[in-house]
């Protein structure tokens, strides 16, 4: 039975002030044939903002012939730079007219973002052209909201380079049309959504283009385009998917026009002026606007200010009251609100930090150390704390600490990590970790909670191996950190007979504490020669597994200045070469160990260092 297609966008999911709305029958509305011209005049008569817009419908032969440019463009199997910019202008060609209807369809709004991350000064003003009026309608749609995020990311190329060309920017609040035009559409942009910017701001799908707004006028940097952004949707991040925008860094850091940063202030003033007590916490805890008031606070930093923390935290000396109290501890408990409160705590004046230390986390600790947000919340105290209060904390932190259950894991690796950055503690944590472990002969089965051997390379990444999962981590940390239980745990792994290390190595888990371990600094020779001799004569199907391909790209560092070794290795992935080369990840080992040049001239290639 054939499946429902995935449909592309954020869920929209049902926010509590939903819930009491009655449910209304949804009818399908008669849509009367309108001219083509007609979507982009600039009538009165605008949806009112979050009501779904319709600029008209694909034919059937347009919505084929993106879906066969989609998967191009997805396979990017293009010969030559020039073959995939003929391909592109072609497709810049078939939307110019009908931009709007590309941007609000599923399949078109992928094609565009895709043409937008290579569009040059032109295509991109284009666009900002065509949306003209059009802003605030497109920023609240499910598909164009992704293409007008793009659409700023983008502008972050071009924006930076009019402000090298023209210094008086930097200084000047004003725009020019002429020398920088990418600047003044940004700052059209704004000037017709400024009036919606508080409902934009909390909408499901205009947060995030607000927020991506936001990053542009401030000139921060950009989340890594890996799937993990704050500012969008993975599936939106799919979208870029097989393109190579390495050399075109506009994700980076740059210093943005004096216009921009008054852009700021509206915003704020806007937003934060009308909040209350009660409605601040609220938002703190809702998965749309909080992620907009952790944002705001950062960027209050950098100017200096701290309105919303003074709205929401209003007591800031003496004892809390008790609903503060019941209002953090709801944070720690929420998913949403124990980042918002990592968020306070990362960007707050460094004496509420303090404050909350000495009035909340400590007199509390046995009751909420128990909380999921937990964490997150110490990671961020601990950075702020000096060194002797945060190696205080982190003592009666590991006092608690009584088993390795999943949530006392968690707390370990973030300690872990907070701690090493003081550089302290490492004695205590070595006998509170030697003490939890049951099997003290191999400390590496102890801490990982494996009975045996059997099996381990089946054992893959699912929802129940979290456990698993945070223990691995744990010995990573631990690897990386403590050199006393750095020692133990590489004489456990090395004590493996030769077929487990491999099984280690297969595993998509414990993968990545046997790169920690190839990786490790100062890792002693005979260590080295020990665990590269185990994995010689499994290297070529090792290098074409998910997981295991992390241990030969590790075995980089670990041949370091073994030349007999590295040559080895590549001897031994030359004979695999066939396979390699139909191996996704045996392609990234190939590339990582500069096969293609050991190919080509092998003195050449001896005297060149690997890639990291």
């Amino acid at each position: 039975m054939p499946r429902e297609q995935k449909k592309r966008g954020r869920r929209l999911q049902k926010k509590p002030y939903e819930k009491s709305q009655p449910e209304v029958e949804e009818v399908e509305p008669v849509l009367e044939p309108v001219e083509e011209g007609e979507y982009y005049q600039d009538d009165e008569n605008h949806p009112a903002v979050g009501q779904q817009v319709f600029y008209g419908l694909l034919d059937s032969t347009q919505t084929e012939y993106f879906k066969e440019a989609e998967g191009l463009m997805t396979s990017n199997m293009f010969t030559s730079n020039e073959e995939r910019d003929q391909f592109y202008e072609a497709l810049w060609s078939e939307i110019n007219g009908i931009e709007l209807k590309v941007s609000t369809d599923p399949t078109g709004s992928k094609i565009l973002e895709r043409l937008l991350l290579a569009a040059l000064t032109e295509k991109l003003l284009e666009i900002y052209k065509a949306y003209s009026t059009r802003f605030t309608e497109l920023s609240t749609q499910r598909f164009s909201s992704h293409c007008l995020e793009t659409l700023l990311n983008r502008s972050r190329t071009f924006v930076s380079s009019e402000v090298q060309r023209t210094p008086e920017l930097l200084e000047v609040a004003t725009t020019d049309t002429e020398n920088a035009p990418v600047t003044a559409a940004v700052s059209d942009f704004f000037a017709e959504i400024r009036n919606d910017i508080p409902t934009i701001a909390f909408h499901p799908f205009g947060s995030h283009v607000l927020r991506s707004f936001l990053m542009l006028c401030a000139g921060k940097e950009l989340p890594a385009t890996s799937g993990s952004s704050v500012l969008s949707a993975k599936k939106s991040l799919g979208a870029q998917k097989g393109l190579d925008f390495s050399e075109t860094p506009f994700y980076g850091r740059f210093q943005p026009p004096a216009v921009f940063k008054q852009f700021i202030d509206d915003i704020l003033d806007t937003i934060v002026g009308g909040i209350t007590l009660e409605q601040g916490r609220k938002m703190a805890l809702d998965p749309v606007s909080s992620p907009v008031l952790q944002l705001l606070m950062e960027l209050e930093d950098d100017l200096l200010r701290c309105d919303i923390l003074s709205i929401i935290f209003p007591t800031r000396k003496g004892e809390l009251d008790f609903i503060s109290v019941s209002f953090l501890e709801s944070l720690l408990s929420n998913p949403v609100g124990s980042h918002f409160l990592e968020k306070t705590l990362y960007f707050c004046p460094l004496s509420f930090a303090e404050y909350l230390y000495v009035s909340f986390f400590t007199p509390r600790l046995h009751i909420i150390s128990k909380a999921k947000g937990f964490s997150f919340a110490v990671k961020a105290l601990m950075q702020r704390l000096d060194t002797k209060s945060a190696a205080k904390f982190g003592t009666r932190l590991l006092d608690d600490v009584t088993d390795l259950s999943l949530q006392n894991i968690v707390l370990l690796n973030t300690v872990l990590v907070a701690l090493a950055e003081h550089g302290s503690l490492q004695i205590q944590v070595t006998e509170r970790i030697t003490d939890l472990c049951k099997d003290k002969d191999n400390i590496l089965l102890a801490l990982l909670d494996i009975p045996g051997f059997e099996n381990i390379s089946a054992r893959q990444r699912s929802s129940a191996n979290d456990s698993l999962k945070q223990r691995s981590m744990l010995v990573e940390v631990l690897i990386k950190t403590i050199h006393q239980l750095s020692d133990a745990i590489i004489e456990s792994f090395i004590a493996f007979p030769a077929e487990t290390k491999v099984q280690f190595a297969e595993n998509t888990i414990f993968s990545h504490v046997v790169e920690a371990i190839l990786t490790r600094d100062n890792l002693a020779v005979p260590t080295r020669r020990k665990l590269l001799n185990d994995f010689m004569g499994h290297l070529g199907s090792l290098a074409c597994s998910v997981g295991a391909s992390r241990a030969v790209d590790a075995c980089n560092t670990a041949s370091s200045g073994l030349n007999h070794y590295r040559e080895r290795i590549a001897q031994e992935l030359l004979a695999n070469r066939e396979s390699i080369m139909r191996s996704l990840y045996g392609k990234k080992v190939w590339k990582n160990w500069n096969m293609d040049l050991y190919v080509r001239s092998p003195a050449q290639w001896k005297a060149k260092p690997l890639r990291a």
